[in-house]
């Protein structure tokens, strides 16, 4: 299989994934449905194409994604539970597989009820504040990066995305990635701008040190 063709149905990815179907590709990757074979569990599977991969800021984004998403551990951030490499070099991500719909879906259909609209706000912003917690800052907050998903009844439950560009403290890095590292060194540089830019707070926009307001200015627009 070369990393820059599609992996097709039965096929096993790293020995312990079986590909179930397609579910989305991009100019970057493509991603799968597939079965954890000894757990019986469905995930998301995250493969990137080889021309990707030899690209070590793409590389870093998507580690960057993999070590956010394992270290905040809460049930409204998408979890990831494992990343690697295969024979043929392709990086792959493991993550939580969500049914359900993008925020940006539901704006589309029209306005929402100030209840719902609360409701959906708190689980957000429980979910960033557990980010935060672990010295992660998002960076990309958007109507795409939140989906709504059915869970213990509830039909607007909240699962934050996609962590590719998240802002990470040195001791937050470490700590996810555990003792004696072993990944890449997860850095931001001053300058470097980074996010949508429709949802970016003025020091984010201008390139300047981003701290946890970023994501907190993010969260007052992201009706608009």
């Amino acid at each position: 299989m070369s990393a820059d063709q599609q992996i097709a149905p039965g096929e096993t990815v790293a020995d312990r994934y079986r590909i179930n179907r397609v579910l989305g590709e991009g100019g970057m990757g493509v991603v799968y449905a597939a079965e954890h074979m000894l757990m019986r569990k469905e995930v998301a599977l995250k493969v990137l194409h080889g021309d990707m991969c030899t690209m070590p800021e793409i590389v870093a984004r998507f580690e960057r994604e993999a070590i956010a998403a394992a270290a905040i551990d809460h049930p409204n951030v998408a979890g990831a539970t494992d990343f690697g490499r295969l024979p043929d070099g392709a990086c792959y991500l493991v993550l939580e597989l969500l049914k359900g719909e993008s925020l940006r879906d539901e704006i589309k259909k029209g306005p929402m009820s100030l209840e719902r609209s609360l409701v959906i706000m708190r689980g957000i912003a429980n979910g960033v504040a557990a980010a935060h917690a672990k010295g992660i800052v998002h960076r990309d907050l958007k109507p795409e990066n939140v989906m709504l998903v059915e869970r213990d009844g509830l039909a607007d439950f909240v699962k934050v995305l996609d962590f590719g560009i998240a802002k990470m403290d040195t001791h937050a890095a470490e700590a996810a990635q555990g003792p004696g590292g072993g990944g890449q060194q997860i850095v931001t540089r001053v300058g470097t701008i980074f996010g949508t830019p429709e949802y970016m707070a003025p020091e984010q926009a201008v390139g300047d040190k981003v701290d946890a307001r970023a994501d907190i200015f993010a969260l007052g627009v992201l009706w608009l």
